[in-house]
């Protein structure tokens, strides 16, 4: 037999085993499309699958979130904190305003009392001016008179009429009446001071009513100071209220529970499948997508706030909220999908 005699058999051969594959290919190629058919059919109308997903503290949001959230709290601190350095200045401020408006009366009734006296006591001592004034001018007259008595008595001593002793002692009387007249002419002049001090602001007086315009001022300031310090306390209230509610918003989210642990578990649910998703409800995790299901969990809690995710089979964006898985079997949240309240295929 050589190679002509076969030639006819093994082209018949080759013919068959090509027809044979094309066959299988087409068949497997339907399968395929069945199969994505359906799966797709599936998912199209199902409402209980969720997309799980994995976090941890090593995650980037998560790292973000750590550093946001410690921000937070120490601007809250920080505020807390100034907020009671300023309401012990105000405290302080207003204890030593209420101080100041004590003495602030005392000094208006000081000043007028004072200038009453002085009204008073200035017209009486003009008077008693002109009086010491007439007097000095008396004095003086009869002073004069005594230059003719100091020559009588010297006429009188070389006369012998006097004794010495008697024109000494004449002689000391003379000379104290004159000392008597310069201490009446320096008691006028300081007597004319003090009608000046009691008829005209003084320096003194001046001064007083300086300190009186300082202690208005302080008093005006302590005010400003006062209702400076209450705008901003209820400014940093209004801010630190804010910020704790911040806070709270992001202790409810599931980032924050991926800080309490290494791990966390959660899927998100589309807001088609959200009838589904409540806390205590069973998960499934099923092999082949959705047959030979097994429950590997429930639903722990829900998270407000609306999350995008890429759709695990149509790999279109996908719009739903995230709740927390607590699974039995922690390798379940590597699936592609999840199944909550029921098997979806019942088996």
């Amino acid at each position: 037999m050589n190679l002509e005699n076969i030639r006819p058999a093994i082209n018949s051969s080759v013919l068959m085993l090509y027809r044979v594959f094309a066959i299988v290919s087409l068949y497997a190629v339907l399968a395929g499309v069945l199969v994505f058919g359906l799966g797709s059919a599936f998912y199209a109308f199902s409402k209980t699958w969720v997309a799980p997903v994995i976090l941890s503290q090593s995650d980037k949001d998560t790292l973000d979130l750590i550093g946001k959230t410690l921000t937070t709290q120490n601007t809250i601190d920080d505020l807390r904190l100034d907020i009671e350095k300023l309401e012990n200045t105000v405290a302080e401020a207003r204890s030593h305003k209420v101080n100041l408006e004590k003495i602030l009366p005392a000094i208006d009734t000081a000043i007028g009392q004072e200038n009453l006296h002085k009204r008073e006591t200035g017209r009486v001592l003009a008077n008693l001016d002109k009086q010491k004034n007439a007097d000095v001018t008396s004095t003086q007259s009869a002073l004069a008179q005594f230059a003719d008595v100091d020559a009588s008595i010297d006429h009188e001593l070389a006369a012998g009429l006097i004794t010495k002793s008697d024109a000494t002692q004449a002689k000391l009387n003379l000379v104290k009446s004159n000392g008597d007249l310069t201490d009446s002419r320096i008691a006028t002049t300081l007597l004319k001071d003090t009608i000046w001090a009691k008829t005209l602001p003084s320096t003194t007086y001046l001064d007083t009513l300086h300190k009186q315009a300082e202690l208005e001022s302080e008093i005006a300031c302590l005010g400003i100071v006062i209702d400076t310090a209450q705008k901003q306390i209820a400014t940093e209230r209004n801010q630190a209220v804010k910020l704790d509610q911040a806070l709270k918003t992001a202790k409810q989210t599931p980032l924050w529970a991926a800080m309490q642990g290494a791990r966390t578990n959660v899927a998100l649910v589309p807001y088609d499948n959200q009838a589904v998703a409540n806390p205590g409800a069973p998960v499934y995790d099923c092999y082949l997508s959705f047959v030979a299901c097994r429950q590997v969990g429930l639903i722990k809690a829900t998270f407000v706030g609306e999350q995008h995710t890429t759709h695990p089979i149509f790999k279109t964006d996908l719009r739903g909220f995230l709740v927390q898985l607590e699974l039995t079997d922690p390798d379940s949240a590597k699936s592609k999908t999840l199944f909550v309240g029921s098997k979806p295929l019942l088996f």
